[in-house]
């Protein structure tokens, strides 16, 4: 008897451990939702295109379902093109990840153009959308 519960403690844990990480990422995301804060994402899949100075980054508002998403990229490597696909490709991993419906556009996209600390000049690409809430069929 003993031994059977030493083992299911020990399952028990190990389970535990494997669900912590997934449960301080709920815990967080419900956190930010009760704040009204912002909560900045690095997407794991960037879908770059072979731009290999592009980088994606998501601020994500919970509590207003609001995307600003920014592809940052070398201005002598800038391609619209290649931008507008890679926040695409980012925008529909975060709606499966997410469990949206859909997303709408609340302001135009935008290109901006700054020099960094070692005066390199780079191009930032701005779409600023609002996800839609799947809703539950009963």
């Amino acid at each position: 008897m003993k031994k059977i519960l030493a083992i299911l403690t020990a399952l028990f844990c190990v389970a535990g451990a494997a669900f912590a990480d997934e449960i301080d990422d709920i815990l967080k995301q419900q956190e930010a939702i009760d704040n009204n804060k912002t909560i900045t994402i690095t997407p794991k899949d960037q879908h770059q295109d072979g731009i290999k100075t592009a980088k994606v980054q998501i601020e994500y508002t919970p509590s207003t379902h609001e995307v600003h998403i920014y592809y940052d990229c070398l201005a002598v490597s800038y391609d619209q093109g290649a931008a507008m696909n890679t926040i695409l490709e980012c925008l529909k991993d975060f709606q499966e990840e997410n469990m949206y419906e859909s997303y709408r556009y609340l302001r135009k996209d935008s290109v901006k153009y700054y020099n960094d600390a070692r005066k390199l000049k780079w191009a930032r690409y701005h779409s600023y959308v609002e996800f839609k809430p799947r809703t539950l069929n009963f």
